[in-house]
């Protein structure tokens, strides 16, 4: 058994938690990808976040949210099985925060 501190339910709060664990050249990664090429994440900060946020473990208000974010509301009950599809949904908030941070000057 893991001893965690309690899952992000939100998409900010698990976006939050992965960045806060990212070295520089991690975030640097990430932020150089095209958006359009996050699926190259999938396996690697991928497989991360889905086992670091509990999306496989029964986190089911943060893969709730993450069906209402893509949805709109929630009609799929099909998402609360589908780690990988909120998986992504977070690693999209990661590469939008992390490419809206500016730059110290």
């Amino acid at each position: 058994m893991h001893n965690r501190s309690p899952w992000p339910q939100t998409i900010n709060g698990a976006a939050e938690r992965i960045i806060a664990i990212m070295n520089d050249t991690e975030k640097k990664k990430v932020q150089s990808i095209p958006e359009s090429k996050l699926q190259k994440l999938h396996f690697g900060l991928g497989i991360y976040v889905r086992n670091e946020l509990g999306l496989l473990e029964g986190n089911d208000v943060l893969m709730k949210a993450c069906a209402i974010s893509r949805h709109g509301s929630f009609e799929g009950l099909f998402f609360l099985n589908d780690a990988d599809s909120a998986s992504r949904v977070i690693l999209e908030e990661i590469w939008n925060r992390l490419n809206t941070i500016t730059p110290d000057t």
